[in-house]
């Protein structure tokens, strides 16, 4: 699985690109209509952070209710992967807007919610690294996350989306929604844009779990050796291939 996801996402990134470059037309209507061009890598990299940090708030949920620590990996392992990509978003987001509006950054409506996601993030990460227990931690920021997700929805879909709010926006809006906003080469390269984004944030996301479950075996083990323990302790990834082993060379 994560072969194929990353040769989907390798190749995709490639075809993105020629399709960025060579096939899609410049855009009518913009100040710089080259430049709409970055919209088949922005608009994916927001959809994707979204999701990410929708299913952070869903992996903190369900460690409130069963309090297994491999929900908290994966909740961090979402969170961490939607936090690059709504980065990833600003950015681009800045480039459009240096050369459609003259600068990189106008407080925009859309640019002001995403800047206050971010912050709601990076406090996020901040508090877990505040805490030194592995309980503590977890379990306050599994509370922190279900809130910051549901305040996705309403800084990405609701607020920018307000009529008084909206009036005042440079940016535009609901694109992929309307058949007339995105014509048919800007909306296969936006899909496969969805098809790329999606399966490197897979990849970065089962990569974060698998270091989050050897960090879990480091802990484990020097748990042991630090107390002499042979029963299991601490993390419980159920990745105990290493602990096994140890023990059975105790036992020996």
């Amino acid at each position: 699985m994560m072969r194929i996801a990353l040769g989907i996402a390798g190749l995709g990134m490639f075809v993105l690109v020629l399709l960025a470059f060579f096939w899609v037309p410049p855009a009518k209507g913009f100040q710089d209509p080259g430049s709409a061009r970055i919209i088949l890598f922005h608009v994916p990299a927001a959809m994707i952070s979204v999701f990410c940090f929708l299913a952070g708030g869903f992996f903190g949920w369900r460690y409130l209710r069963h309090r297994q620590l491999l929900d908290d990996a994966r909740a961090v392992a979402a969170n961490e992967v939607g936090m690059l990509f709504a980065i990833l978003t600003t950015l681009t987001g800045m480039v459009f807007a240096s050369q459609q509006w003259g600068k990189p950054w106008h407080w925009d409506p859309r640019q002001t919610t995403i800047l206050i996601l971010l912050l709601i993030y990076a406090a996020y990460f901040a508090l877990r690294a505040a805490l030194e227990d592995d309980r503590q931690r977890a379990l306050l920021s599994a509370g922190y996350t279900v809130f910051a997700a549901l305040t996705v929805p309403l800084l990405v879909f609701v607020l920018p989306r307000l009529p008084a709010i909206a009036e005042r926006s440079l940016h535009p809006s609901n694109v992929l929604a309307r058949k007339e906003g995105l014509d048919w080469f800007y909306r296969s390269g936006v899909y496969l844009g969805f098809l790329t984004y999606g399966a490197l944030s897979l990849v970065l996301y089962r990569l974060r779990i698998t270091l989050a479950q050897l960090e879990g075996q480091i802990h484990e083990l020097a748990d042991r050796v630090k107390h002499e323990h042979r029963h299991r302790v601490g993390w419980h990834l159920h990745l105990s291939a290493v602990a096994s082993r140890t023990d059975q060379e105790a036992g020996e």
